[in-house]
C-alpha cells in the first residue's frame, strides 16, 4: 500500500499529536478536506479509525 505524499504528511502530523484544526492551519487547507483524505486513507488501509491508520502505516514503514 502506497500513500500520496500529502496523505503521508497528514498521517505524520496526526502521529505527532496534531489535531485536524492544527493541521489545517499548518497546511493552509480546509479541515474538511484533510478529514476526507484521511477517511480515504482509512478505507484503503482497511481500518476504521485514523489512529489505526497511523499504527498500520508505521508498522508497514509507510510513514
Amino acid at each position: 500500500m502506497k500513500l500520496t505524499s500529502v496523505e503521508a504528511i497528514y498521517l505524520r502530523w496526526i502521529s505527532q499529536g496534531r489535531s485536524l484544526a492544527e493541521i489545517a492551519r499548518i497546511e493552509q487547507q480546509p479541515a474538511e478536506e484533510i478529514r476526507q483524505k484521511l477517511d480515504a486513507v482509512c478505507q484503503r488501509l482497511g481500518v476504521t479509525s485514523i489512529i489505526e491508520a497511523v499504527e498500520k502505516a508505521k508498522s508497514s514503514s509507510i510513514i
